[in-house]
C-alpha cells in the first residue's frame, strides 16, 4: 500500500492538472453597428487586461485561461458603448462553480447589440439577449 502511495504522488507530481485540459474561452463581440466602438476592460482577481477598442464586426476579443481549483476563476468586463461612452454594464463574463476538478473548454460569448447585451455557451445555440445597458 504505501508503494501505491508514493507512485501515486510521483505521478501527481510530473503531471501538471491542466497539460490535458482544454483552455476555456470568452469572447466579446461588437455587433452595435457601422462606425460604432465597443470599449471593454476585462479583470480577474489577478489579471487586469487594460482598456481595450473593438471595432464593429471585427474579429472578438478572446479570453483563454485555465481555471484555478482553489480560488475560483471569475473574469468581469465593462463594456462601454455610445457616442461619449455614456452606455455600459460591468458584466461577469466568466465564474467558475465550486468544484475539486476544473472545468475544461468552456466557452461563454457575449455579444454588445444597441438594445442590449447577448449571451450564450455554445457555438450553435442562438444569443440570448440577459442585459440592458446602464445609461451614466
Amino acid at each position: 500500500m504505501n508503494h501505491l502511495i508514493l507512485f501515486l504522488v510521483i505521478i501527481a507530481t510530473c503531471f501538471e492538472p491542466n497539460e490535458a485540459c482544454k483552455k476555456n474561452n470568452v469572447e466579446i463581440h461588437n455587433e452595435l453597428g457601422p462606425g460604432r466602438i465597443l470599449e471593454l476592460h476585462c479583470y480577474s482577481k489577478d489579471d487586469d487586461l487594460g482598456i481595450q477598442k473593438l471595432s464593429f464586426n471585427a474579429p472578438p476579443y478572446i479570453i483563454r485561461f485555465h481555471d484555478e481549483v482553489i480560488n475560483l476563476t471569475k473574469w468581469n468586463c465593462i463594456l462601454r458603448q455610445g457616442a461619449k461612452m455614456e452606455y455600459s454594464f460591468d458584466v461577469e463574463v466568466y465564474k467558475a462553480g465550486a468544484r475539486v476538478i476544473p472545468r475544461c473548454g468552456q466557452l461563454r460569448v457575449w455579444s454588445a447589440r444597441i438594445d442590449g447585451i447577448y449571451f450564450k455557451r455554445k457555438y450553435s445555440d442562438p444569443l440570448k439577449r440577459v442585459l440592458s445597458w446602464n445609461k451614466y
